[in-house]
């Protein structure tokens, strides 16, 4: 517990051989005092090399396959640019800082999923050069939340569209999540940043076992190959576990949004949102913006407030709150801040709530604080962009 406190306070005794290296506390805390005004319409000049990072040995040798495709598709465009693999226990975050400090990257290219992108979004906000660094997005994955929430698609089919965009280089904004996770005692045990969503609860629960199932998955050679042709299996399972979860596992908690007291009780999920699309298909909040300065908080209570909430918000629903309502199907407010604190109250079971940022485990805690700092990072995104 001591060393994870050091390691938020940016104690000079942690070192980046540590097992879960984050973003350096001091380095993000230079960049914090700087108020970023990207230009909406501004274009990238390529006066030096761009660093493009991604993960070759993934999806058995298909990661190696689009990689090669965009160097090409960079070479037509006369784009110059140089090459970091991606590294295991979060290491990726410190390389990509390192590289912007020292060989003064202005533009960083991510291709992978959305933990490719939290990754290496730490790395530029460590760095302390933010304001004149740009990410562009090869992305890929089911979920994409990033890309989708900016009409980037992770089809293969989109990839030469996608590194033109890079090209082109119109950016915009993308508000920051800054999670601080607090003991009973109010004593710190972790900071992080976050760009997609924070949840607890049974999103939560569903990752662990996912991410369980996955392990015990890998440790067997024949049932690893045959994984892929069993995902129908898998997905029954997950489905139990959410069947069960929103009937049985229920939290409360005190929730403060900018000063404002908020008891929320019964739940089956807690998540706080950032971007447009969440879990590959839901727009929680279709009046939200990348770039306001809010996340949208939004409880989820039982199965009502869950059925609801999944078929109002789903982005291929053509559905309003009022005509939902008009057919007697009614679900839990949703909320708005840029200040957020979290206590979970002990239940008698003493039953840990999971916790999950930017689809990765997170640790469990008693009480969390999210502040938002605005139009943090600039991203590259097509001109009249929409999510898709």
């Amino acid at each position: 517990m001591g060393r994870i406190a050091d390691e938020v306070m940016g104690k000079a005794n942690v070192t980046r051989r540590r097992r879960e290296p984050l973003w350096s506390f001091s380095g993000i805390s230079r960049f914090l005092s700087n108020q970023l005004g990207a230009d909406e319409s501004g274009t990238i000049q390529f006066d030096r090399p761009l660093l493009l990072v991604g993960n070759p040995s993934s999806k058995s040798g298909r990661g190696a396959v689009k990689i090669e495709k965009v160097r090409a598709l960079f070479k037509n465009l006369g784009v110059a640019y140089e090459f970091q693999s991606t590294l295991p226990s979060g290491r990726t975050a410190d390389v990509v800082s390192e590289a912007i400090v020292k060989q003064k990257f202005q533009t960083v290219v991510y291709m992978g999923g959305d933990g490719t992108f939290n990754e290496v979004a730490k790395g530029i906000c460590q760095s302390g050069k933010a304001r004149e660094v740009k990410l562009g997005m090869l992305p890929s994955g089911t979920a994409n939340d990033q890309g989708k929430s900016f009409g980037i698609s992770s089809s293969i089919r989109a990839l030469e569209k996608n590194v033109r965009t890079i090209a082109k280089g119109f950016t915009t904004n993308l508000d920051v999540g800054e999670v601080t996770a607090r003991s009973v005692r109010g004593n710190v045990l972790r900071r992080d940043l976050f760009f997609d969503s924070a949840g607890w609860g049974l999103s939560a629960a569903i990752l662990a076992f996912r991410n369980h199932e996955l392990e015990m998955i890998r440790r067997v050679p024949v049932v690893r190959d045959m994984y892929r042709d069993q995902m129908v299996y898998i997905r029954a399972a997950l489905r139990e576990v959410a069947l069960s979860s929103v009937t049985r596992d229920r939290f409360n908690a005190k929730v403060e949004i900018d000063g404002r007291m908020i008891f929320m009780d019964s739940l089956t999920d807690l998540v706080i949102n950032n971007t447009a699309v969440y879990a590959g298909d839901w727009i929680v909040g279709p009046k939200s913006g990348h770039n306001d300065g809010r996340f949208e908080v939004v409880p989820f209570r039982g199965v009502r407030d869950w059925t609801s909430k999944l078929i109002l918000h789903h982005k291929k629903v053509p559905l309003t709150e009022r005509m939902v309502n008009k057919i007697g199907v009614s679900h839990s407010p949703m909320y708005s801040g840029s200040r957020i604190k979290i206590e979970f109250e002990q239940s008698s079971r003493n039953k840990r709530i999971l916790a999950q940022l930017d689809g990765e485990e997170f640790p469990p805690a008693y009480g969390f604080e999210i502040r938002v700092h605005p139009r943090m990072l600039n991203i590259i995104v097509p001109k009249d962009f929409h999510w898709i």
